[in-house]
């Protein structure tokens, strides 16, 4: 029986459900590794972020049907259509990459999924109808997720943040031996403090840029052979140290227009010369997390975006226990 057009009546059904909900829909005229339509949006930092959708059209006229999908299509940004004509009803259900992977696996290495009127009833079905719910999904998929994650360090406040940390925590714990802290361990604590971000490629790049007019080399642990680590997350975090001679804070806007259109970014930093910049890109409608010092004084910066204290991840690095914090 040529299925060719139910495939075509589910296809433009599908289509003019998306558009229905706002989608921005774009029609192949062939199917590349699982795509009959893509969904697209233009995202604020003028890049595209789009869905690949498959759809699929069955009748249940007969008993039973199935429908199958290459283990190799269902990749994060592919969602599945599955138009269904019962009789003089139609159905349309939303299947997203988690769902499709708790399927069978057949002999052909492709997920099955086996259809039939009782099933099409079935609770776990009838979550599945397309709805504006489901559309809110796609709409939560299309959110951009950056590929990866970049963690900026201005070297100059990060060994006065140290010196000051070292102060707070000896008069505290004046009879405590603080122990010299090492580079890796607070990038680590940063990363466990404070990133919130997600990546589609388990990478942090980590640039410490260091002024060789000051001496924070001397009061931390630098291991110039071992510059990597991973996260409990799975991270990969790869670090590199800028040592220079010129205003550092010029090279961190460099940095900053180089990166912030297609990174995360994580900002350990807090002298106002950065305020300005910061200013002009939270109007841009980028998105960064600021690592700087909650003992505010006439040097630090303000800034609209989340920021963290930088004093717990410096108290940890200095062998504190967390109650003693």
């Amino acid at each position: 029986m040529d299925n060719k057009p139910l495939e075509k009546q589910a296809q433009s059904y599908i289509y003019s459900q998306l558009v229905r909900f706002g989608f921005k829909v774009n029609e192949l005229s062939f199917d590349e590794n699982g795509s009959d339509l893509y969904i697209i949006k233009k995202t604020t930092k003028h890049k595209l972020k789009y869905l690949i959708v498959q759809s699929k059209g069955r009748s249940l006229n007969e008993k039973n049907t199935s429908v199958t999908i290459p283990i190799e299509y269902v990749q994060s940004n592919f969602i599945l259509f599955i138009y269904i004509i019962d009789g003089e009803n139609e159905h349309l259900f939303l299947f997203l990459p988690d769902q499709i992977k708790t399927w069978k696996v057949n002999s052909n290495k492709e997920y099955i999924i086996s259809i039939n009127k009782e099933k099409i009833q079935s609770q776990d079905f009838k979550t599945k109808v397309f709805d504006k719910n489901l559309a809110g999904k796609i709409e939560h998929m299309l959110k951009e997720v950056n590929e990866y994650t970049s963690i900026i360090i201005d070297g100059i406040f990060l060994e006065k943040a140290l010196d000051r940390a070292i102060k707070l925590y000896s008069d505290i714990w004046p009879d405590k031996e603080l122990q010299k802290p090492d580079l890796i361990t607070i990038i680590k604590n940063i990363l466990d403090f404070y990133n919130q971000f997600k990546t589609e490629k388990k990478i942090i790049n980590c640039t410490l840029f260091m002024s060789r007019s000051f001496g924070l080399e001397h009061k931390i642990t630098i291991d110039y052979d071992n510059l990597k680590f991973e996260t409990k997350n799975g991270n990969q975090v790869r670090i590199f140290i800028n040592k220079s001679d010129e205003i550092i804070a010029f090279e961190i806007f460099e940095e900053l227009d180089r990166l912030v259109d297609n990174d995360n970014i994580v900002l350990v930093a807090s002298d106002r010369i950065y305020e300005q910049e910061l200013s002009e890109l939270k109007k841009k409608g980028h998105d960064m997390i600021i690592i700087c010092s909650n003992n505010h004084d006439e040097s630090d910066m303000y800034s609209e975006f989340r920021w963290g204290d930088i004093t717990l991840p410096l108290g940890f690095a200095l062998g504190l226990e967390k109650h003693e914090l």
